[in-house]
Formats: structure tokens, sequence, C-alpha cells
């Protein structure tokens, strides 16, 4: 008897070929989108008993409560391998609501079931919508709709959850299929249902596709479906992302915003932080270094600005991660690369050399999994780091590259838990740093008069603050903000439409990295 998976193949061939013929997959379209109903239609590789059957199991799943991380969606989610499974989400209390076949209006149906309704998860992460393309025969817009309803159902079932909403997986082997276009197409919709604040959508196709378009059968055995390791490709790009969505504080308290709490600048342009056709690009290397403080060699990832030569020295930023990222948040995360890039080719921003290190100076400083975040011992090694960067890390760096020295040619800047850190470093040592951004700080930071005496203490060149008026995190920035205006300390304060997320840090490196090493600086000079 064949298996499953060669079930699932040789349907998936019979669809991609229909697909090519630019029709959908032979049968009459069905309104599948936005109807709440359970299968109707039997396949080869599952009947509607088997269906039942799997459904039946989740919602035994369901009963026994005690679930983080829900994953919802078909039969791409459905087939995780158990050792890919256990090892990049068995520490996360997760459970996996896929089955195979599945299009929004299964889901829509499944998640009706009372015993999935009282769930509680933390996360849901979201993929579904290419049954809807391939075997209801549904056009983009259509599909748009029911994922959009998925989204809209899932918001109120679990008004305190997240969503990890991933774009359509490519499917087609080559970039010019039409399947391949009504993703991309159906892709951008989906985008649109991104909030900052609940909603998270995230495109990992990028992982699957070659530098020609194409798709790897290795990944992709049927150019839809993932193998073992297209799986172990899908999770490494998305765990950070489950990590991060999991760990970022939920508003602590309610926001209050005072009449200056607005923008300082308008919001970056469209596009500032993807890579542009025709511009140069830098590249990024890791750089390791042996610490003294945890007994350990250490990395972080720099950005060298395109054109970089050992014959010319450059500026340093330093930018900090947040309390459950790594040194590779910056990158893959907030696209920093893309962003200097753009600015430098623009002439907004100076070449600089950008440093992203981990934060957390520990012998074992991967971010661990859920609450152990916010233990004494984690929250230990970011306290640990702030004497690393200064005393270890900047030496290391200066020995290492072509940089500028003092403290008129270093900036430092940090997103929420490396917000707070930028401001304990950089403001505690302004000889070193004479530029200090701190982007959504978490509550770590030193009191404003610790961080500021009001003698005999040197100012940065720029001091840089920020938060999104959506983020329960505000409070903090904004007793500093005040405490500087009343001691009439020169600095920047911009509150962005945001909460706690990629979008607002995003944004503020745009502006904070065209202000950085200019002459001067302070807080009257203003980011194109």
């Amino acid at each position: 008897m064949p298996s499953r998976l060669a079930l699932l193949l040789m349907t998936a061939l019979t669809v991609q070929g229909a697909i090519a013929a630019d029709a959908p997959a032979a049968q009459t379209p069905r309104q599948c989108a936005l109807t709440a109903a359970p299968r109707a239609v039997e396949y080869p590789w599952m009947s509607i008993e088997r269906w039942r059957g799997m459904h039946a199991e989740q919602v035994a799943r369901a009963a026994k409560g005690d679930v983080d991380v829900m994953f919802l969606g078909d039969s791409i989610t459905e087939m995780w391998s158990k050792p890919v499974w256990d090892a990049n989400f068995g520490q996360l209390k997760a459970a996996n609501f896929g089955i195979g076949g599945d299009h929004t209006g299964n889901v829509l149906w499944r998640l009706q079931d009372p015993a999935i309704a009282r769930l509680q998860p933390k996360l849901v992460v979201l993929l579904i919508g290419v049954n809807n393309l391939n075997l209801c025969g549904e056009t983009p817009e259509q599909v748009f709709g029911g994922i959009q309803a998925v989204v809209a159902k899932l918001r109120t079932q679990y008004p305190a959850a997240r969503i990890l909403l991933n774009a359509v997986l490519p499917s087609g082997a080559k970039p010019d299929e039409p399947v391949r276009q009504r993703i991309v197409a159906l892709d951008k919709m989906v985008a649109t249902l991104d909030d900052g604040q609940h909603v998270f959508f995230h495109d990992y196709g990028a992982h699957f596709i070659g530098a020609d378009g194409t798709l790897s059968a290795e990944n992709q055995p049927d150019f839809l479906h993932l193998s073992e390791k297209g799986y172990r490709i899908w999770a490494a790009a998305m765990r950070p992302d489950i990590e991060r969505l999991l760990n970022q504080p939920r508003p602590a308290q309610p926001v209050v915003l005072a009449a200056d709490d607005v923008r300082a600048f308008a919001a970056a342009p469209a596009g500032f932080d993807q890579a542009r056709a025709g511009v140069a690009q830098g590249r990024i290397e890791e750089f390791s270094y042996e610490s003294r403080i945890t007994g350990t060699r250490r990395k972080a990832n720099v950005y060298l600005p395109a054109g970089y030569t050992a014959q010319r020295r450059y500026p340093v930023l330093y930018l900090l991660h947040g309390i459950a990222g790594n040194h590779d948040e910056w990158r893959g995360y907030v696209h920093a690369q893309a962003i200097l890039d753009n600015l430098i080719a623009d002439g907004k921003a100076v070449p600089m050399i950008v440093v992203m290190p981990n934060g957390r100076a520990l012998a074992d400083d991967r971010p661990p999994p859920g609450e152990r975040t916010f233990t004494p011992a984690h929250i230990a090694g970011f306290t640990a780091f702030e004497r690393e960067l200064p005393e270890v890390l900047v030496p290391a760096i200066d020995a290492r590259y072509p940089t500028l020295s003092g403290g008129a040619q270093r900036a430092i800047a940090g997103l929420s838990m490396g917000g707070a850190q930028s401001l304990n470093i950089g403001l505690g040592h302004p000889e070193t740093f004479g530029w200090v951004g701190a982007f959504s700080a978490a509550p770590n930071l030193k009191a404003a008069a610790a961080l500021l005496p009001e003698s005999g203490h040197v100012q940065p060149r720029l001091l840089y603050l920020s938060c999104g008026n959506q983020d329960g995190l505000i409070a903090g920035s904004q007793t500093l903000h005040r405490y500087l205006k009343e001691h009439g300390i020169a600095h920047v304060w911009n509150v962005d439409e945001h909460g706690h997320d990629r979008e607002s840090w995003a944004d503020n490196l745009y502006h904070y990295a065209q202000l950085i090493f200019r002459q001067g600086g302070g807080a009257s000079a203003a980011p194109q």
C-alpha cells in the first residue's frame, strides 16, 4: 500500500499539472473560504472517516488543556516529524492542530468545537490557504477572505493570544508558474492583516526559493509539501519569531499619553527595510572574541558597509537585542542590513561598521525557552554584559577592524531589554559612546538621576528615546523623557503609533542612523 506521503505526492503532482496549465485542480470550483464546514470530499490519501478521527484526536488533546503554542493549518502543519518537532517545540507546550487537505472553511468549523474553543494559547501559529487555491479552485481574493475570517475567529476566540500568521509557502517549481503567481498575489493581501499588536505576518518563503527563483526538490519533493530537511529549514526560520512573540512583554499597565508624546519624525517610507535593486549591499560576518566575564568565546555579527576597505577608518554603531533575542535579531528580524544599505546608498547615513552582539553574558548565552527567559540567572547575564561590552567587546572590535576612536565615533542603541542596556552602558560611559539611543526600553534601566546626575556629567552628542503609543512599557521611557525635559537636557523623544514590535524598532533605526556621526549632533538634527 502506498504511504501517506507517496499518495500526497501523487495527488500534488496531479494538482500541479492542472495548475501548470493555468487551471485549478480538475474539479468544479467550490466555495470553501467562508463556509464553516467539516470535510466533505474523499481524497486518495485521506478518507472522510480518517479526517473525523483526526479531528476527534485533536479535540481530545484540546480537552487536556495546557497548550501555550497552537499550530493550526493543513498538511504542511500536520506533517512535522517527531524528531524535528521535539527538537524545536518540545519545550514550548505546543500542540499540532493541522489536518491534511483542510481549507479555511474546515479550520473555521474545527475551531467551533467547545474543547478547542476553551483553549487559552499564548500564540497561534497559522498556515492555511494553499488548499483553497489548489483543491477548491478559489481566487487569491476569495482565499484572502477566508484567511481574514480565520484570523478574526482566532482574535475573538483567543483574545489574549498572539497570531504568527505565515505567508502561504511557495509552490510550483519555477517562478513563472501560475500557482506561484497566485500565491504571491495572495501573500501580498495576507500581509495587510499584520497589526503589530496581535497579528504578526511572516513570509518564510525566501528560505525555500533559490537565487534563480526555483524550488528545490530536496526541500519540497513535490514542490509543495516539505521534506524532513524542509521542516528543519522552516523550524529554524520560525523558532526565533515564536520565542520572541511568546516572550515579548504584554502591556503591563494602561498607556496614558501626554501632549508631547507624539512623533518627532514622519514614518519611514515604504520599502525602507527591504533590499532595493541597484543598491550596493554591505555584508555581515561573524566575529568571535574571548570574554573574561564569561570565560568563554562569544559571538557577534558585524555589518561592513558597501565598499568597505581596511584602508579607511569607520565609526561604529553597537546594536543590542531584546530579552528573548540574540545576535541575529537585528539582522534577521528587524532587517538592519537593508535599512543601513539603503540609507548609506541614499547619502542619508554615513558609512559605518555595525556590531550586533549577544547581550546575554553567560557561558550558555542561548535564549532559554518560555518563562525561563525572566529568571534572575538569565537577567544577570544582561547585567554582566553592561561590563563586557565596554571592557571587552569594544577593545576587541577596535583591534580587529579599522575603526575611528573616541566617543564621537561610537554610537549605541538597542530595543526593549537592549534599549535599557544602551542607556545604562552609553550614559555610564560617555567617554566611549557619544551617541545613545533606546527604542522601547524595558524596565531594567537605571533611575534617571543615576543615569544623568545634575553635575559633572558629560552629555552625549545625541540622546534618542522612542516608544510606541500602544506599548504598555512606555511609562519608563516617559519618566526619563520628563526628567530630561525638566532638567534642560537635550534629547529626541519620538512616540510612534506602534506597540512593542519590530515595526517601531525598524522605523527608529531608520531615523537614528541618519542622526549619528553628524557634526554636533543633538536634538535639533532631523532625518530626511
